[in-house]
């Protein structure tokens, strides 16, 4: 997916959109996932964060983005591109962080994907076979 250099309040950064629906947005912001809801085409097109995070502790002004850690560990996100060789878990299955769930070939490599979190597989977006790019959203793990 095409990266995107920001300036926030003068700060720069650089954004890339992981996953795209009509009614959400998750954007990779110099490595922290944000999850944006989209309204409805019969309201004025707006953005609005669906879910927050504790303030880091930093100089930066009130209004810069903050990370959307819960979010960002309950995606299991691709590191590279490559094909999706095995899927290791299914929709409702328990895992917990450090469980592989997916194996990614990439460069005539297998590369294991682990959770990030504890919890139970929501949604598995990815099939046997499928080839993804950097950063693709592959599974998505609801905490418990």
């Amino acid at each position: 997916m095409r990266t995107y250099n920001l300036k926030i309040g003068g700060e720069p950064f650089k954004a890339r959109i992981v996953e795209y629906s009509e009614s959400k947005v998750v954007v990779n912001l110099n490595g922290d996932l944000y999850e944006v809801e989209i309204e409805p085409e019969e309201a004025p097109r707006s953005h609005v964060l669906v879910r927050s995070a504790p303030e880091r502790r930093s100089t930066k002004s009130a209004e810069s983005p903050l990370p959307v850690s819960k979010l960002s560990a309950g995606l299991v996100i691709a590191p590279l591109p490559g094909v999706v060789k095995s899927i290791l878990v299914k929709e409702g299955d328990a895992v917990k962080e450090g469980d592989v769930v997916l194996v990614l070939e990439a460069m005539k490599m297998d590369n294991e994907i682990s959770s990030r979190s504890n919890g139970t597989v929501k949604t598995i977006h990815v099939a046997v076979g499928d080839s993804v790019q950097e950063d693709q959203l592959l599974i998505d793990i609801e905490g418990k």
